[in-house]
C-alpha cells in the first residue's frame, strides 16, 4: 500500500480565500459604481450649462463708458508719464536738485 501523495488541500484556507477575494472584488465594484455616479453628474452639469439660455444683455446704462475714478483726468498717458512730483518724493535727493540730504541737528 502506498500512503504517499500530496497532502488534501485545506477547505478551509480555500473559503477564506474566495471569501477575501469576494470583498475585495465587491470593494473595486462599489469604487467603480461611485466614479461612474460622479461621471454621470459631471455629465448633467455640462449638458445643463451647454444648453442654458444666453444671458441677458446688459443694461441700457452700461452702454456708455463711464471713468472708474473720480479724477479721470489723472489716468491720461501723459499724466501718468509726468508723475506726482516723484522727484520730490524722494529721501535720496535733496530738495529735487540732487545730492545727499542729510537732516541739520
Amino acid at each position: 500500500m502506498c500512503f504517499g501523495g500530496a497532502p488534501k488541500p485545506d477547505k478551509k484556507a480555500m473559503l477564506y480565500q474566495q471569501a477575501a477575494d469576494m470583498t475585495r472584488e465587491n470593494n473595486r465594484m462599489v469604487a467603480q459604481n461611485q466614479q461612474q455616479e460622479r461621471m454621470d453628474q459631471q455629465y448633467a452639469e455640462q449638458l445643463a450649462i451647454s444648453t442654458a439660455p444666453p444671458p441677458p444683455p446688459p443694461a441700457e446704462s452700461a452702454a456708455t463708458a463711464a471713468p472708474a475714478l473720480e479724477n479721470a483726468g489723472a489716468t491720461t498717458p501723459s499724466n501718468i508719464r509726468k508723475g506726482m512730483g516723484r522727484r520730490k518724493l524722494r529721501g535720496d535727493v535733496a530738495g529735487g536738485t540732487g545730492g545727499l540730504s542729510i537732516p541739520s541737528v
